[in-house]
């Protein structure tokens, strides 16, 4: 990828995730990164093609996150997953799902497969790590996994949202809750 189109992607996650996708334009992007707006639109001709580069390259970053934690034990892969929503609230950042569900109605078709698309590869991310768990013995709950994973991933996202209001602390309290809700057997 060039330099220029991943300053793009970049700047363009950024302010999507702090300020939300129609909170942004190709001016914001451009004079930060002190190019021309035909620069923008050379990369990315319409606005869904750069939502779309932003989850494509978020889930490559997902890609490698998981393939590095591939040995691992499956409470580290668990933290390693968490680590994507922690880096987010000490940025202030909502999650990337969390910032284009917001306004699915307003996102283009393309934009939309390929967010459900992201949401089913980090549902089956967090299901596979929680079975993994359960099976060796580590984590302890009465749910599915599948369910789990929904459960876990609202508390992440919901924490991040008020993390924004009530501050970092907050957060924290759920991330150690979830962590130590699933390492207990009761």
């Amino acid at each position: 990828m060039s330099d220029t189109r991943n300053d793009i992607v970049k700047l363009s996650e950024r302010l999507l995730r702090l300020n939300g996708y129609n909170a942004f334009s190709y001016v914001d992007i451009s004079k930060p990164l002190s190019i021309k707006n035909a620069a923008v639109h050379y990369y990315f001709p319409r606005k869904a093609d750069l939502a779309i580069g932003i989850i494509e390259d978020t889930m490559s970053r997902m890609r490698d996150i998981q393939a590095s934690s591939v040995h691992k034990l499956p409470i580290d892969k668990l933290k390693a997953f968490l680590k994507v929503y922690t880096e987010a609230g000490k940025e202030g950042k909502m999650c990337l799902v969390t910032a284009l569900t917001s306004e699915i109605h307003s996102l283009d078709e393309t934009v939309q497969v390929r967010l459900k698309d992201m949401v089913q590869q980090i549902l089956r991310w967090l299901t596979e790590i929680l079975k993994e768990g359960r099976d060796q013995g580590v984590f302890y709950f009465e749910e599915t996994a599948r369910t789990k994973a929904l459960l876990i991933i609202s508390n992440m996202i919901g924490g991040l949202l008020l993390s924004r209001v009530t501050g970092v602390a907050d957060y924290s309290t759920i991330y150690n809750n979830i962590i130590k809700n699933i390492s207990q057997h009761e």
